[in-house]
């Protein structure tokens, strides 16, 4: 189980503070160290951005963070990781704040470009629309298929699922639950098989997301944040919120969402954004052989909101 929720750092060099999360595997060897960082939110538009519709509205109205004021931010968290030397570094979604080849352009040369199969992005909410806080009847045709395909093509990885194996002791994965504010049905047979593989080679699986679960537990009815970075969203409904992805948000999230609470023997945290705040919840799960057991799920703060903050998982 993991230790040390609430403790956290300050870099002295840097001045970013780090949350840090330990992760006992008891398989010995060399730890493994992964920076978990959400919601970049870059704000940009290039001149041919503006010729549409649907984007100009959103460039007049989007002010927050307008005009790229979030990149040195989340560059600074990308240097402080790689001077870590941090195994592997993964982003929890909303990169964009709204999909224009402006935000796309500064995410390919901060993310990929630098940093190539070393870094898992996430999908969140903001990075398959369009329109954020547009003006009214501006609509945008396009479809959310045709949008995702525009990420696709510009991700380093497998937009919906991926994974992968560190240290021959944990596994990461990454899901999209969040540009249809669901799960997918595709990514059903890719994480039974990760599972499954996790328990034949007694690795430790740690699930990468962008919106909350639910944890099904009612004292996360009125859950606070740990660390506010907006006001507005300092407290949620963990429990069963209708804002969360859980069991009744689509058919494949119920059977993805029985598969992880089903799965506490190998999974041994959440990891996720959205909120801008940080939360700690447990997911109430169970073991194979029905042992009752809990998986703990982190919402980190982004790291727009000063001063600058990352999650660092030790694994050992």
């Amino acid at each position: 189980m993991a230790s040390n929720i609430w403790k956290y750092v300050t870099d002295e060099e840097s001045g970013i503070v780090t949350r840090r999360v330990n992760i006992s595997t008891a398989k010995g060897g060399e730890d493994v160290k992964i920076v978990h960082m959400t919601d970049l939110h870059f704000n940009i538009c290039t001149e041919d951005d503006l010729k549409n519709d649907a984007l100009a509205s959103t460039h007049k109205g989007r002010k927050w963070l307008a005009e790229g004021k979030s990149v040195p931010y989340a560059e600074k968290c990308l240097d402080y990781a790689e001077r870590i030397g941090a195994d592997h570094i993964v982003i929890t979604g909303d990169v964009l704040d709204f999909l224009s080849q402006g935000a796309l352009d500064a995410m390919k040369r901060l993310i990929w470009d630098r940093f190539g199969d070393g870094i898992t992005v996430t999908l969140g909410n903001h990075d398959a629309t369009r329109l954020v806080q547009a003006e009214k009847g501006i609509v945008d045709p396009t479809t959310l298929e045709s949008r995702l395909e525009i990420l696709q093509n510009n991700w380093g990885h497998n937009i919906f699922y991926s994974s992968r194996v560190f240290g021959e002791k944990v596994m990461i994965v990454q899901m999209d639950d969040a540009s249809a504010d669901r799960f997918w049905e595709i990514q059903l047979p890719l994480l039974r098989a990760d599972l499954d593989r996790a328990r034949a080679e007694g690795l430790a699986v740690l699930l990468f997301y962008h919106i909350p679960l639910q944890t099904m537990d009612p004292a996360d009815r009125e859950a606070h944040a740990v660390l506010v970075g907006d006001p507005a969203s300092a407290e949620d409904n963990f429990c069963d919120g209708e804002d969360l992805v859980g069991p009744h948000s689509s058919e494949a999230s119920a059977e993805i969402y029985e598969l992880i609470t089903n799965s506490a023997d190998v999974i041994k945290g959440c990891f996720c954004g959205h909120w801008h705040n940080d939360f700690y919840n447990e997911i109430k799960a169970k073991k194979p052989d029905g042992t009752e057991e809990v998986i703990p799920q982190y919402t980190l703060i982004g790291t727009p909101y000063k001063p600058h903050h990352l999650l660092e998982i030790t694994v050992s």
